[in-house]
């Protein structure tokens, strides 16, 4: 039975079509595939693919079952940062605890927050075997980890995708219809993804300058910096206002730390 109107569906299908799913490494083209499939049957099309191992093959072609049109319109890149350029949201997913606690949130509540956010977005899935990087997932603001149970962690890639896709359909569908006000359409949008690592990236270089950070001897701080700042909501006008502050240390101090 459908719960929604075609208007509805219509408005929020406009609305998924600026979500990105980024796939990293992965290594079974299949999966690839399987994925697309569950994107378009839920509405999403923006296929982004980070170093696969064998892409375009035959086997992603026969899993995609009728979103062929997803693997021919899949944007493939060398590094992270080019899939999510652009993006203020990154979301990455996680099935790990990690040395640092990042804040966790669901398929549903992750799709509830983005379902408010009127800027481009993306969602992270990462390896079949080992997942994110942590040096990955420093480049995304918030972590989703699907809640299967503990003695039975494994779940296929293309089912994690199938999963955060129903969710964002759900989560859009709802929010046309309670006619929820949108975040990120203000005058000062959110911060981009890239803008925040730039920042972080100046942050650390005027720290170096002053003495008050040696990266020899990091231990967690870069990691510490990025997430407080990813988990901030950044403005754009708000990194202007710090970068400025940081250039003008760089000019008081004479040297130019970026």
């Amino acid at each position: 039975m459908n719960y929604f109107s075609e208007e509805l569906d219509i408005e929020a299908g406009l609305k998924l079509s600026r979500l990105r799913i980024v796939l990293v490494g992965t290594s079974h083209p299949g999966n690839i595939g399987a994925a697309a499939r569950a994107m378009k049957v839920m509405g999403l099309d923006q296929l982004h693919l980070v170093n696969p191992v064998r892409f375009p093959a035959m086997e992603a072609t026969a899993r995609a079952v009728g979103a062929s049109d997803l693997l021919d319109g899949a944007e493939v890149h060398s590094e992270l940062e080019q899939s999510i350029e652009g993006c203020s949201l990154v979301y990455g997913t996680t099935a790990r605890n990690r040395q640092i606690n990042w804040p966790i949130l669901s398929p549903r509540d992750a799709a509830l927050e983005i379902a408010q956010t009127e800027t481009p977005v993306a969602i992270v899935f990462g390896r079949e075997q080992a997942g994110l990087s942590n040096s990955e997932l420093d480049l995304c603001q918030r972590s989703i980890c699907i809640p299967t149970q503990s003695q039975f962690k494994s779940l296929n890639l293309s089912q994690a995708v199938q999963i955060m896709a129903y969710e964002l359909r759900m989560a859009h569908l709802s929010s046309e219809s309670q006619k929820q006000s949108p975040i990120g359409q203000e005058k000062d949008p959110l911060a981009t993804a890239s803008e925040t690592q730039l920042l972080r990236t100046h942050l650390l270089a005027v720290m170096v300058s002053v003495g008050y950070y040696d990266p020899s001897y990091p231990k967690l701080l870069e990691r510490r910096i990025g997430r407080y700042l990813n988990s901030t909501n950044l403005r754009h006008s708000e990194v202007q206002i710090v970068r400025g502050f940081l250039a003008a240390v760089e000019q008081r101090l004479g040297s130019s730390a970026l």
